[in-house]
């Protein structure tokens, strides 16, 4: 995670010096006064997650590091705001917890989500432009636990939420962006990741 972490930073200070600025506005749609501008768009990067998980009558706190990928497909209202149906899928999250009287337990965790997201740019700038962002949608979670007397596995379909800062770097009909993000999903006692990712749009 900190290989990703310090690729993903090394990108964030190189791509300014090679960043074109926004140039696709002969590209765009006019509709009832906004310019519209489609886009799809890929992203990766790494979580920390924290499930807070009942077992054996006990809460524990669950820490687990994941690798995500996310797709989506959007809409850019020009130099306004961006929105999209964004497809998330996590790597399998693991990790070893004594709950009460047992010991050793094994939880692990499966999360696909479909979100709806909204970002508003903050401020204008043309090189690189600061945004911020809010989703929702469902999260598709699969936990399990099991120990040397007892397993339990359950599948859930759960609220999720997400709030996003980022920066955006546009190469033409391109876009480089960089982001932090909160999630929270509705499962157990409450699962909250903290992500970065990077990704790259391309508008058409």
């Amino acid at each position: 995670m900190k290989k990703l972490i310090a690729g993903s930073m090394a990108v964030l200070l190189s791509v300014p010096a090679f960043a074109g600025g926004r140039t696709y506005e002969q590209q765009t749609t006019n509709f009832l006064g906004w310019d519209i501008l489609p886009y799809v768009a890929v992203r990766a990067g790494a979580t920390y997650g924290n499930l807070n998980y009942n077992f054996n009558d006990t809460k524990e706190s669950i820490t687990q590091n994941l690798y995500q990928a996310r797709a989506a497909l959007g809409l850019t209202m020009y130099d306004t705001a961006r929105f999209e149906i964004e497809g998330s899928f996590f790597t399998k999250g693991k990790a070893n917890k004594g709950f009460g009287t047992i010991d050793d337990v094994e939880v692990t965790s499966k999360n696909i989500e479909l979100m709806a997201n909204a970002y508003m740019d903050l401020g204008h700038f043309h090189y690189i432009q600061p945004f911020a962002g809010l989703g929702a949608g469902l999260a598709f979670i699969n936990t399990e636990a099991s120990s040397a007397v007892y397993s339990e596995s359950k599948d859930n379909t759960r609220f999720s939420a997400m709030a996003t800062l980022g920066l955006e770097m546009p190469f033409g009909c391109y876009s480089v962006d960089v982001a932090a993000r909160y999630n929270y999903i509705d499962v157990q006692s409450g699962m909250h990741d903290f992500s970065a990712d990077i990704g790259i749009r391309y508008m058409f």
